[in-house]
């Protein structure tokens, strides 16, 4: 009889622990790991920095590494990884490398800078065509400087060829001094465009004391500025005229 009880109970239990068995396993291997968003969010978004500056996942790591030591203490927060990864290269071939990179990525963005320029003068004198940029007449007048210059310096003269009272004065004033009368004197127009606007300066110019000999010797030049100001100051826009002594590879900026 006891044998007979102990088979009814082990009858009973056993499918019990089958069915238990499996449900238990069901639920650990379909329970899905989650991932917050704040977990996430720092992963794309490093993810996408490196896409943006077409490094390897070894070039973006290396680059972190890096301002982990002294060149993330000492560089200011807005060094490119192009310009770490070129500092610390390990081999002339790798420096050049990143130094092509970096060359490329400043000219492209050189252009963009300047397109948006003209853009931008251009929209200004469409929305207000006789309205200077800035008012003279609220600027304190300062007694003109007298600079001279050396055998071999020259002086840039940049621009505007429209609603420009201010530029035409200078030019005569700078004319007008014997200090340049035999120094190079190259004026930029900041607001034209070559072929179009050949004829404004060419207009310009005859409404000026130039100097036909001078012109002729190359000792006085007109020329489209072409993102040569830019170049000089690192300014996408600036109040004009604006006078820079070149001497070699100095410029100094006049304040005339």
């Amino acid at each position: 009889m006891a044998t007979k009880r102990l088979l009814l109970i082990i009858s009973v239990v056993v499918p019990l622990i089958r069915l238990q068995q499996p449900a238990q396993a069901t639920e650990s291997q379909t329970k899905p790991v989650n991932y917050t968003e704040s977990q996430a969010q720092p992963v794309a978004e490093d993810t996408l920095r490196r896409q943006n500056w077409s490094l390897s996942v070894d070039e973006w790591s290396r680059y972190k590494s890096l301002m982990q030591g002294i060149r993330g203490s000492i560089s200011p927060a807005s060094i490119s990884p192009i310009e770490v990864l070129g500092t610390h290269a390990r081999t002339n071939q790798e420096r050049r490398r990143y130094a092509e990179i970096w060359a490329r990525m400043r000219h492209d963005d050189a252009e963009r800078i300047l397109a948006f320029q003209q853009a931008y003068a251009e929209a200004f004198q469409t929305l207000y065509p006789n309205e200077p940029l800035i008012d003279l007449a609220r600027l304190k007048s300062n007694t003109p400087a007298k600079p001279t210059l050396a055998s071999g310096e020259r002086l840039l003269v940049f621009l505007q060829i429209k609603h420009c009272p201010a530029c035409e004065t200078l030019v005569q004033r700078l004319l007008q001094q014997p200090a340049f009368k035999t120094q190079q004197i190259d004026l930029y127009f900041v607001d034209t465009q070559p072929q179009r606007d050949d004829g404004l300066i060419q207009q310009w110019a005859k409404q000026q004391p130039l100097d036909s000999a001078r012109l002729k010797q190359g000792l006085i030049t007109l020329n489209h500025d072409q993102g040569n100001f830019f170049k000089v100051t690192q300014q996408l826009v600036g109040t004009m005229p604006q006078v820079f002594k070149l001497s070699g590879q100095t410029l100094e900026d006049l304040r005339l």
